[in-house]
C-alpha cells in the first residue's frame, strides 16, 4: 500500500468533497476503495469498459498522449496513466484539483495536472491520440448560456485528437442543456457538425445517478469495433431514424 495515498484517502474521509459521499467518482487505487462515492461506481466502471472496447489496440501503447477535460478526481486519467499513457488533465473544481495533484505527486504517474478549465489557447500546437469530454460539455456551456463558446471548444478538441470520447445528457442535472429534441438526436447532430471529418459512433448509455440517461459516443479518424447493438443504433442515427 502507498502510505501517501492512504494519507490522501484519510483526508478525503475526514473532509468529504461531496454532500452525499466522500468523493464523486471512485479512484482506481486500493487505498481509496473504502470511500463512498456520490455517483454510482458501477456506472464509472461500465463507461471505462465501453471506452476500452472502442480503442483499436488495447492495452494501449505507452507512447500515447491523452487529454482529459474536466477530470474530476481522475478516475479515467489515472486508469489510463497506470497503463503508461501520458495524460494532460484539466480540472477547475477546487476540491478535485487538490486531490488529483496530490495523487500525481504520490504515484509519479505520467500526468500533467492543470488547475484550471481548458481554454482554446491551451490547445495551440498540441495534438492527442485520445481525448475525453465526459459529462463536461454542459458545465462548459453553462447550460444553454454559452453553447456557442462550448461548441467552438468541442470543435478544437476534435481537431486536436484522433479519437474523442464524448458523453452528455440533456434536460436534467445542474447546468443542463435544454432541448425539445430527443437528447440522443441533439447530441448526435452536435458531434456530426463539429467533429467532421471524423466518424461518429454510438457506444452506449450511462447513468451516474438516478434515472437520468447520458449518452456516450466516440468520434474517430478510423473505424472502430462495435458490437451488433452499437452498430444498429449508430446506423439508425446515421439514417436519421431516431428523431
Amino acid at each position: 500500500m502507498n502510505t501517501k495515498l492512504q494519507e490522501i484517502a484519510a483526508n478525503i474521509e475526514k473532509h468529504p468533497s461531496e454532500t452525499s459521499g466522500h468523493i464523486y467518482h471512485p479512484l482506481p487505487f486500493p487505498e481509496f476503495q473504502h470511500l463512498k462515492t456520490s455517483s454510482n461506481p458501477k456506472s464509472a466502471y461500465h463507461k471505462w469498459d465501453l471506452i476500452q472496447r472502442a480503442i483499436p489496440s488495447f492495452p494501449v501503447s505507452t507512447s500515447l498522449k491523452m487529454l482529459d477535460v474536466g477530470a474530476n478526481a481522475g478516475f479515467y486519467t489515472f486508469n489510463f496513466a497506470k497503463l503508461g499513457v501520458h495524460v494532460d488533465a484539466y480540472e477547475p473544481h477546487t476540491h478535485y484539483v487538490d486531490i488529483g495533484q496530490q495523487i500525481v505527486e504520490a504515484t509519479g504517474l505520467p500526468v500533467q495536472w492543470y488547475n484550471k478549465p481548458l481554454e482554446p489557447p491551451d490547445l495551440n500546437g498540441r495534438s492527442y491520440d485520445i481525448a475525453l469530454m465526459l459529462s463536461v460539455f454542459q458545465w462548459i456551456s453553462q447550460g444553454n448560456k454559452h453553447l456557442r463558446e462550448a461548441t467552438d471548444l468541442l470543435k478544437l478538441i476534435a481537431n486536436s485528437s484522433h479519437l474523442l470520447f464524448f458523453e452528455l445528457g440533456c434536460n436534467h442535472g445542474k447546468s443542463h442543456i435544454s432541448t425539445n429534441e430527443r437528447s440522443i438526436s441533439w447530441i448526435w447532430r452536435l458531434l456530426q457538425q463539429n467533429s467532421a471529418p471524423k466518424q461518429v459512433y454510438f457506444l452506449g448509455t450511462t447513468t451516474a445517478w438516478g434515472r437520468a440517461k447520458r449518452y456516450l459516443f466516440a468520434c474517430a479518424d478510423h473505424p472502430i469495433h462495435l458490437t451488433r447493438w452499437q452498430q444498429t443504433i449508430t446506423h439508425a442515427l446515421n439514417k436519421r431514424w431516431i428523431r
